[in-house]
């Protein structure tokens, strides 16, 4: 994994943006952690949205057949946090007595994996074993495993789109021109044809 951080002029934190093989070099160097240890899982149950595209992954490092992805929100809106967390998508299988590896992204606040965690336990599953790709230490949540630790600002390959709308809005908001914001953008990594399409 890339140590290389970028960090703009009036911000006091700091981004990564890893890429699709080196976040496949994770999820291996995980699998491998796992294998090592002696597990084996009858399903992994993943996050939605941010656990999917490396599940595909684990499932064939870990050569396990049964997946399932669960969805849940703590806000209704932009900075609207709900008074609970609400599960959107739900299992739609019986998980009881089975041994589970429950995946995502990043445990950030913890929270998501907190809440899921206590919601399978209520589902009388039997294990559950947790892992992400990356891990920041004010979460409240320590995954078993977990690829990297880092404190900065995440850049996903598969949210570039909602990071170029976020950021471009916060950017914009502080008094940034927009070729100034492109550039941020191209040092970030997004792709030209990106970047152009959707910073209007």
């Amino acid at each position: 994994m890339s140590n290389r951080t970028i960090q703009f002029k009036g911000e006091d934190f700091s981004y990564i943006a890893p890429t699709w093989d080196e976040m496949q070099n994770l999820a291996f160097e995980i699998s491998k952690k796992i294998i090592e240890d002696g597990h084996e899982f009858d399903r992994i149950i993943t996050l939605a949205k941010g656990g999917w595209p490396m599940t595909r992954s684990l499932v064939d490092y870990l050569q396990v057949g049964e997946v399932a992805s669960i969805g849940v929100k703590f806000y209704g809106g932009i900075n609207t946090r709900l008074g609970e967390p609400i599960i959107y998508q739900d299992l739609p299988i019986s998980v009881a007595d089975e041994k589970i590896l429950l995946f995502d992204d990043v445990a950030d606040s913890g929270e998501s994996l907190k809440f899921v965690v206590d919601y399978l336990q209520e589902r009388k599953v039997g294990k559950i074993t947790t892992a992400t790709l990356f891990y920041k230490p004010h979460s409240c949540v320590k995954p078993n495993y977990f690829g990297a630790e880092t404190s900065n600002w995440i850049i996903f390959p598969y949210d570039a789109i909602e990071s170029i709308k976020i950021l471009g809005e916060k950017w914009t908001k502080s008094g940034l021109y927009l070729t100034e914001i492109k550039e941020r953008f191209l040092e970030l990594g997004f792709k030209k044809e990106l970047i152009d399409y959707y910073s209007k």
